[in-house]
């Protein structure tokens, strides 16, 4: 098990700023990043669902040695910074999708198996450790399929690959512990965002079907029905979205149709249906997350990389709509990890590719972002800080 340790420190941070103002960024001062324990399974691109006790649960992926999808779980501790092995799945998944239920279980659903695409879903029990098959009566979600806990309480599971992209969408209810179908989207897509909005509607943006989507829409869970809003300025997969605190919604990264890494980001008005221009990134990303914080400012961390001298956070500052740097970064770059706010505020990153290593691999240990910890060292020692 590692120690907890700071992540950067000395001269080293210096130097970051300088490339970091290189990129046209600013700096955030607050926050710190600090390395805890090694995970029981190195994975990537699995679903890491903050538990109302304050654990998380960390499922599926892909693991090395042996490689390939895992039906693995564990959970993470935040008291101890220590992770466990809990049951495992009934059925390996990687690329799947999670929504915490109301009473404190998790539905996972979707992703791809060892050698079939998972049209399924299950429950974990947080009580028992244990996982239980959910009978769906027809092909739910898939690979790169996106779910989300709707306001009352029920599970929109939206899109997916099987066999093709999928427009399919269904509804999960808690209290019958099924599905039912629910209007379909208007464009088939997999590896597109949803968001919840605070009047209980949902943002669905880009993907793939045929090639990247820059299409969006909205469901209503009233009408069961999605409609199609405003059009992204690019179009976007492998991206990300965070709901703001005044009901916008930020979608920055992902893959364009010129296969290019975006750092461009955007804003979706829900009042208006439209999407605006939002200041750009420091850097380009895409498999990474953005995860609102306690202060409304939005974490983003995580990309696919390579060749990079150190690893990279930035938060997004809500009320001057702008990206900052934050300096020193995480002890790794990852690609294809898991980000999740724990329920005092701090942001457990877990797995992904370790994008600081030459030979590629998978990150062992799991990191905290502490959105208030600690003093940057590159202000703390009689150097001003610096403006762009």
């Amino acid at each position: 098990m590692r120690p907890f340790l700071p992540s950067c420190r000395g001269a080293a941070p210096r130097l970051l700023a300088a490339a970091a103002f290189a990129l046209g960024g600013a700096f955030a001062q607050a926050g710190s990043f600090s390395v805890v324990g090694d995970m029981v399974v190195p994975r990537d691109h699995h679903t890491a669902t903050a538990l109302p006790d304050g654990r998380v649960l960390i499922a599926g992926g892909v693991r090395h040695n042996p490689g390939g999808p895992t039906a693995e779980a564990e959970l993470f501790d935040p008291k101890t910074g220590t992770f466990a092995a809990t049951g495992n799945m009934t059925v390996p998944r990687v690329d799947h999708a999670a929504a915490l239920l109301p009473d404190g279980r998790v539905l996972v659903v979707g992703g791809y198996g060892a050698e079939e695409t998972q049209a399924n879903a299950e429950l974990y029990d947080p009580a028992s450790g244990s996982f239980t098959a959910v009978a769906s009566g027809s092909a739910v979600g898939g690979e790169r399929t996106a779910a989300i806990t709707l306001a009352d309480g029920r599970v929109l599971v939206a899109g997916g690959f099987n066999m093709g992209a999928r427009a399919t969408a269904f509804v999960f209810d808690p209290a019958t512990g099924s599905f039912s179908p629910t209007g379909s989207l208007g464009a088939a897509r997999y590896v597109h965002t949803m968001t919840l909005l605070a009047d209980g509607r949902v943002l669905v943006t880009g993907g793939m079907a045929n090639g990247i989507l820059a299409s969006a829409e909205l469901y209503d869970p009233v009408a069961g029905s999605f409609t199609p809003t405003g059009t992204l300025s690019i179009p976007r997969e492998r991206h990300a979205a965070a709901r703001l605190p005044d009901g916008r919604v930020l979608i920055a990264g992902g893959y364009t149709l010129e296969g290019e890494q975006q750092e461009t980001a955007e804003i979706f008005d829900p009042a208006a249906g439209t999407f605006s221009a939002a200041a750009d990134m420091t850097m380009a990303r895409i498999d990474f997350a953005l995860v609102p914080l306690a202060d409304g400012d939005v974490l983003a961390v995580g990309s696919y990389r390579w060749a990079l001298e150190a690893a990279t956070a930035e938060r997004f500052v809500a009320g001057d709509d702008r990206f900052e740097a934050i300096v020193p970064g995480p002890a790794t770059e990852r690609a294809g990890l898991a980000a999740t706010r724990l329920p005092d505020g701090r942001v457990l990153l877990t797995g992904g590719t370790d994008l600081m290593n030459e030979e590629g691999g998978l990150t062992p240990y799991g990191e905290l972002y502490d959105p208030a910890g600690g003093v940057d060292p590159i202000f703390s020692d009689g150097f001003e800080n610096p403006t762009p």
